[in-house]
């Protein structure tokens, strides 16, 4: 039995209030920021007080108050002071290029994701000036749409902005990322001069480099059905691999001593400056920083406290990126690694099977830490993959070292070894292949933030079984499972017996869908493609026979009007264009206000089929006679209860 000192992770306990500072900031941002700093002033004022006593409930007290308050400090939600729809003048710099036509420009009080042309040359540190009509994001908190509009606001984007006009050049500045970004194009430049063969151009350039852009639909596919999709963004396999490579380098010059690991600090930030310094690359080089730091200073390196301290100054510097997959994902899988794979070694084994077997059992403890997260995002789970790992792992390293040796070398030496990578590429494609044909998914997962909490708890109380081999904390691993399949249970009878409408955001079409306590009916539908197929699986939803009218138990719809024992909602479009006395109503196919005074129901909902026009003049009619007015187009999805 292994007991555990809790006071050797400090950064984990620091880390843990900031994130959940971060997540209430979200909602809190109508919250005056001036209390909020006062409070994190005046926590770490009493803490400087009373530093002396490092233990006891007022210190953890008040460092908790101060790191959830930084916390929802940082993270509340600025909204720009913009009227969307306006055109302006806007005057900023080409911060980062996401996609050809698709840059982030940033301007002193404003960050925008602004569409060009595809043929506007723009590079990173243009400076930029134009007519722009700018729009306000407009985020979901429906956890069945992915909003595009939310994963910008969480990349620090406030607002949106689409050209009226030329834009203009107006200068070129350097920076840290333009310069990298220029290093990376002249290194891309030479891959794609050395390299013959476009595939495994494209794929070096996304091993090595980081460059996404140019992987073709099919392969893209291919990493994504096996289930190695990470292997294509720089991550933490790429600088790990590298920092063992100047790790041997340093053996092989008799430089062990634990201090000389140093060097490598600068050398692996290198690295992630050369690939673009993506947010993944960044993470991998900012944990090894800490833990070759820790190594060289102390003589005993917990390296989840390493990890704990490189998420805590990541938060620090940009809180959205807690809500990143990429975020997620990777330190579940670095925890997962330092966690569980020391628990699966065995320390009598053939010399020829220990490094199969680490390998497997890597891959095996980042997959477990990674499942709910997996799951919760992209509602599948390959467990293939973790075999797959066994040759995809060496073999993208091997191609990685490779790729790195091309881009070292003379040009001409480069073109006759790029030949020999060609070969690995196209063999390293085809295993690929034939493992797609074998797919062993688990499909339509939808769990909760509830499910995943309690997930994670039952994975945490699991490892620290095994370490303490604790009774108390074995009944605290069943008191886990008891609460998960009970709130599992209830969640699945909640589902099943809703009552609601579901109207969905699509642009220029109209998609209304009837939940009854586990079945649906369209009331209204325009396109083939609705996207309300995620809320159907997710919601084990049988389909009604198609009818214009049914009749339910305590539920009519007939002719776009719909009563229950809770309300009364007609749907108004060019088959029903009369306004009658109905609780709520929704707008569909630019259908105008009436002009009698008589019609004032308690709701009007628009969706997306209706133009701007149609929608201003509702506006104007619900502001005159004071009627609560939403557009999908604003708030996203809307869901009806009835």
């Amino acid at each position: 039995m292994h007991p555990i000192y809790w006071h050797r992770f400090p950064f984990l306990f620091l880390v843990i209030p900031l994130i959940l500072g971060i997540i209430v900031g979200q909602y809190l941002s109508s919250f005056p920021s001036t209390f909020i700093l006062g409070v994190i002033i005046i926590s770490f004022f009493l803490l400087f007080i009373i530093q002396k006593v490092r233990s006891g409930l007022p210190f953890v007290l008040l460092t908790f108050t101060g790191l959830f308050s930084t916390g929802v400090y940082l993270s509340a939600t600025k909204i720009p002071a913009i009227i969307s729809g306006e055109t302006y003048q806007l005057t900023g710099r080409c911060e980062q290029i996401l996609s050809p036509g698709k840059i982030v420009v940033s301007s002193p009080h404003l960050c925008t994701y602004l569409q060009v042309p595809d043929s506007t040359e723009i590079t990173v540190g243009d400076s930029l000036a134009g007519l722009i009509r700018l729009y306000l994001l407009q985020t979901s908190h429906n956890r069945h749409d992915f909003n595009y509009d939310n994963y910008l606001q969480h990349q620090g984007i406030q607002a949106k902005g689409f050209p009226t006009g030329e834009i203009h050049k107006t200068g070129h500045s350097q920076d840290l990322y333009s310069v990298c970004h220029s290093i990376r194009n002249n290194l891309v430049t030479k891959l794609q001069r050395v390299i013959p063969d476009s595939t495994t151009y494209k794929l070096l350039a996304a091993l090595c480099l980081g460059c996404r852009q140019e992987i073709t639909p099919d392969t893209k596919e291919l990493f994504q059905n096996t289930g190695m999709i990470h292997i294509l963004a720089i991550s933490g396999l790429h600088i790990g691999a590298i920092f063992a490579f100047f790790l041997c380098l340093l053996r092989l010059f008799h430089f062990k001593s634990k201090k000389s690991r140093l060097i490598l600090i600068p050398l692996i930030w290198l690295v992630a400056c050369i690939t673009g310094l993506s947010p993944s690359a960044c993470r991998a080089a900012t944990i090894l920083s800490f833990i070759t730091i820790g190594e060289a200073f102390r003589q005993e390196t917990i390296p989840l406290n390493a990890i704990a301290a490189a998420a805590f100054f990541s938060l620090l510097i940009h809180p959205e990126l807690l809500y990143s997959v990429s975020f997620q994902m990777s330190y579940a899988a670095y925890t997962g690694i330092i966690l569980i794979y020391p628990l699966m070694r065995i320390k009598k084994m053939h010399k020829y099977l220990r490094p199969l077997y680490s390998l497997l059992c890597i891959s095996f403890s980042a997959q477990a830490m990674t499942l709910p997260i997996m799951a919760y995002y992209f509602h599948t789970i390959s467990l293939n993959s973790i075999f797959i790992n066994l040759i995809a792992v060496p073999a993208a390293s091997f191609l990685l070292y490779g790729g790195i040796m091309l881009l070292a070398l003379p040009g001409f030496i480069s073109f006759y070894l790029s030949y020999i990578i060609i070969g690995l590429t196209h063999l390293f494609i085809f295993s690929l292949q034939q493992f797609s044909k074998i797919v062993i998914n688990l499909p339509d997962l939808y769990p909760t933030v509830t499910h995943v909490i309690l997930f994670y708890l039952i994975i945490i109380l699991a490892i620290i079984y095994l370490i303490t081999r604790k009774r108390q904390v074995l009944r605290f691993i069943c008191c886990s499972v008891s609460i998960l399949l009970v709130f599992h249970c209830c969640f699945t009878y909640y589902i099943q017996n809703r009552q609601e409408i579901v109207i969905r955001n699509l642009y220029k079409q109209s998609a209304i869908l009837l939940n009854y306590k586990g079945y649906y009916a369209y009331l209204k539908t325009t396109s083939p493609d609705d996207g309300l197929s995620t809320y159907i699986t997710a919601n084990h939803l049988q389909a009604l026979p198609t009818h214009e009218a049914f009749v339910g138990q305590q539920i009519k719809f007939i002719r776009n009007h719909l009563s229950s024992s809770q309300c009364s909602i007609s749907i108004i479009d060019h088959t029903n264009s009369t306004f009658s006395h109905e609780n709520i109503v929704i707008i569909t196919e630019n259908i105008y206000p009436p002009n009698f005074l008589e019609f004032h129901p308690r709701l009007i909902i628009m969706d997306n089929s209706n133009t701007s026009h149609c929608t201003k003049a509702w506006q104007k009619f619900c502001l005159k006679n004071q009627i609560p007015f939403f557009k999908t187009s604003e708030v996203g999805t809307i869901i009806l209860k009835i």
